[in-house]
């Protein structure tokens, strides 16, 4: 049987994938999406277990400007067609429930009239003479660029007794919850999929214990949405007012199930950890909940000698993604891309990245770059022709206060500013990789400008006090915009940070827009004389 061909196959119809199809679409690029089930976003149908999101919908924010609205909309897609409305008209809910999730995806797929083919599950995936033959079944379709947005899968610890088949899991955890009422339940993570799980039992458990060998990470403190969030804190509270549920800090050594005991039917042994005075224990627990997160990459799907994926080595990944590059491709495998939650791996934990609020800006800008490498579509970008310095201050400005892509993934995408000393002109270029700037420009050419937190060293988010001032806005600690110069090697020449802003506006004359233009006469000191005096003299 002949390979069915398209120049792009997307493998896995989520969120990540009808992303990819609406931007390869709006290219008039050849695509076609594979997706495993008889409908989009299979992935939400299971998840979150009791199906209310953690992703922000906030509806009104005193503002009409569609694109500054996308910073505190986390669902929406980066759509095309005028039919689609965008995910805060669906529902008045902070949080919304995954089931309107999944109606927002499904009508973002008619609206577009995007290239799916449903009931088709990947099974094997090799390349031959620069052509990927992905296989479904009988059939075997054939691109020569594959992008990879499957759904995760269940991932868990390397644990004696984990295995045990009594053991319940965060994707099959019963919803009953009169089979836990009175019971001692430990719960394996500290996760939000794990306090999801807490929370929904804290009035039906005798006692609840959350464990892991590290501690709480707070979401807050972090920036990292993926960390614990406030939503499902909860807990925490009954655990320090004394209301029997706990937090452990350790590792299990074993797990042992004998359905006779009377003190529970699970024998946990610990290693506790920050607890000197008592760091080997055994408790008993009536259920056990592994809630221990997933792993987005399942070698045994790929033919080693054609397609030989790679594991992000990386201890904090835990084995749990694949190695990608600073363009998202699968290293050592060109013309592979991963898409979706993978692509946070290129700036792990610093951003949005494994969300769709941010991924979906990381999705156009790969689009885009594989455009301009393999179909000569040039980058996107705007001339900005006759500007003088105080003309492109204010075009920064506007960008500085309503963007959202750079926004939500700060210090990874950047807003990049390329001056033509011949034509005076400069060229202004959104989302382009930070990773990836040697790469196209010449450094003393360019100036970047991203957004950034400041770090605090390790200091609580709500007892941190602010030692930014306007002399010192480089001690900026809330999300700001920065501006950077480089030498002829890459290296920072100058960098510019402006004050943070408790509204996220930087159009203050002189706390943010003189500091921006002095910043930009020492960076282009000849186009600021040269265009200046032509304005003056046409003026």
């Amino acid at each position: 049987m002949k390979a069915i061909y398209h120049d792009f196959l997307i493998v896995g119809g989520g969120p990540a994938g009808i992303q990819a199809g609406i931007l390869l679409q709006n290219k008039n690029l050849d695509y076609l999406i594979l997706e495993r089930t008889n409908a989009v976003g299979a992935h939400w149908n299971n998840y979150p277990r009791h199906r209310s999101l953690i992703s922000i919908n906030k509806r009104f924010t005193g503002s009409d400007n569609a694109e500054f609205n996308l910073r505190h909309d986390w669902n929406s897609l980066l759509t095309t067609s005028p039919f689609q409305k965008p995910f805060t008209e669906y529902t008045d809910e902070l949080y919304p429930s995954a089931d309107v999730l999944l109606k927002y995806l499904k009508d973002v797929v008619v609206s577009h009239n995007l290239n799916i083919k449903y009931d088709t599950e990947v099974s094997f995936i090799r390349k031959t003479n620069g052509l990927f033959q992905v296989t479904s079944g009988q059939t075997v379709y054939e691109c020569k660029y594959l992008l990879l947005g499957m759904g995760g899968k269940p991932w868990f610890p390397n644990i004696p007794g984990i295995d045990l088949p009594e053991i319940e899991t965060y994707e099959n955890v019963s919803l009953d919850k009169k089979l836990f009422e009175n019971k001692r339940v430990l719960i394996l993570g500290k996760g939000n999929s794990a306090f999801e799980c807490g929370e929904y039992l804290a009035n039906t458990a005798s006692i609840l214990h959350f464990v892991s060998p590290r501690q709480i990470q707070f979401a807050w403190n972090t920036h990292y949405v993926g960390d614990l969030r406030a939503v499902r804190n909860n807990l925490l509270d009954m655990y320090q007012l004394k209301s029997q549920h706990a937090i452990l800090n350790g590792s299990i050594t074993n797990i042992d199930y004998d359905p006779s005991c009377e003190k529970g039917r699970f024998k946990v042994d610990f290693a506790f950890s920050l607890t000197p005075e008592d760091p080997v224990n055994t408790i008993y627990y009536d259920n056990i909940i592994a809630c221990t997160g997933f792993k987005y990459v399942d070698i045994n799907m790929f033919d080693p000698d054609t397609v030989p994926v790679q594991i992000d080595a990386r201890p904090a990944l835990r084995g749990k993604f694949p190695k990608v590059n600073a363009d998202w491709q699968y290293s050592g495998v060109e013309n592979m891309y991963a898409i979706g939650a993978p692509m946070q791996t290129v700036n792990f934990r610093k951003n949005a990245g494994g969300f769709i609020h941010g991924f979906r800006y990381s999705i156009k800008t790969l689009v885009d770059l594989i455009a301009e490498k393999s179909f000569g579509i040039p980058y996107p970008s705007t001339k900005l022709s006759q500007y003088n310095i105080s003309d492109l201050a204010e075009y920064m400005s506007s960008r500085m206060n309503t963007c959202s892509s750079i926004y939500q993934m700060y210090n990874e995408l950047c807003d990049v500013i390329k001056y033509d000393k011949a034509t005076g002109n400069f060229t202004y270029y959104k989302d382009y990789p930070l990773g990836l700037l040697s790469k196209k420009f010449k450094a003393e050419e360019i100036l970047t400008f991203t957004f950034n937190f400041g770090c605090r060293g390790g200091e609580d988010a709500f007892t941190y006090v602010l030692e930014a001032t306007p002399e010192s806005p480089e001690k900026s600690i809330f999300i700001h915009p920065v501006i950077r110069s480089y030498d002829s090697s890459f290296g920072i020449k100058e960098e510019l940070h402006l004050l943070e802003n408790l509204e996220s506006t930087w159009d203050d004359e002189e706390l943010h827009l003189q500091p921006l233009r002095a910043m930009l006469r020492r960076s282009f000191k000849m186009h600021a004389v040269i265009t200046e005096q032509r304005k003056e003299k046409v003026s």
